[in-house]
């Protein structure tokens, strides 16, 4: 039985292919991509085999539409993991529980199911996401600030001059023209961020915590903070494949 996870994202939707808990392949696509050709061809990598297990996880309703309505007209079954969430027995001690992202809520499972508690998972996709896991294993919430790519994005469109710039680790400070400014400014600054925001975490939980960090960005931030135990930026994809072995028969 191979398991195949479809993660639907505000900028990328990615696909990947499990036996067990081996990832054998995966694809990235860009969500506004996705149509019927490159699902035809995503068919041929990830849809041949009917001997599959499908799990959709999405923010996006419109693309997850898009992608539900193709595996129907190919007779391709497939579950959605709202459903299952709710059989899953998590603590979540948040208000407005609905507007939780689904990837936030999976990541917190998956990092329960590794680390039990205290275990803060940073996810760097088209926003940057830092949620909470306590020393209780109870989920209690987070952060949600711009992301990485986003704010590249923004800076050079809402600017007469400034290019846009490939986020990369910066070894100086301070830059020398326009260009390396803006670089270690993005790779300093979110350095910054990350630590300051993590220590104003456990400075007001009054706990240690292990950190998490996934999304496409993710290695970049390799050794700048002492407690960070996993980098991993098929994370979430890998949290969707445990809840399939798990929950889903």
């Amino acid at each position: 039985m191979m398991n195949v996870t479809i993660d639907i994202g505000n900028t990328i939707i990615s696909f990947c292919k499990f036996k067990q808990n081996k990832l054998l392949k995966f694809q990235k696509i860009p969500k506004d991509k996705l149509n019927l050709n490159t699902l035809k061809l995503l068919k041929k990598n990830f849809f041949f085999n009917q001997n599959l297990r499908i799990l959709i996880s999405s923010v996006v309703p419109s693309s997850e539409k898009v992608i539900k309505s193709f595996l129907r007209d190919n007779s391709i079954n497939f579950v959605s993991l709202k459903g299952i969430l709710k059989r899953i027995d998590i603590k979540i001690n948040v208000k407005r529980k609905n507007e939780i992202g689904d990837d936030r809520i999976t990541n917190i499972i998956y990092a329960k199911k590794i680390y039990k508690n205290s275990t803060i998972v940073i996810d760097f996709g088209t926003a940057t996401t830092f949620d909470v896991l306590n020393k209780k294993g109870v989920y209690f919430g987070g952060i949600i600030t711009p992301g990485i790519d986003l704010s590249l994005k923004a800076l050079k469109f809402t600017t007469a001059k400034l290019p846009l710039v490939k986020f990369k680790k910066i070894k100086k400070v301070i830059g020398f023209n326009t260009k390396e400014a803006i670089e270690s400014g993005f790779f300093w600054g979110y350095c910054s961020m990350i630590e300051g925001l993590l220590k104003k975490i456990e400075d007001e939980q009054k706990e240690v915590f292990k950190i998490i960090l996934t999304g496409g960005n993710a290695s970049y931030f390799k050794g700048i903070h002492k407690k960070i135990v996993l980098i991993d930026e098929f994370f979430t994809s890998k949290a969707l494949n445990y809840i399939l072995n798990e929950y889903v028969q």
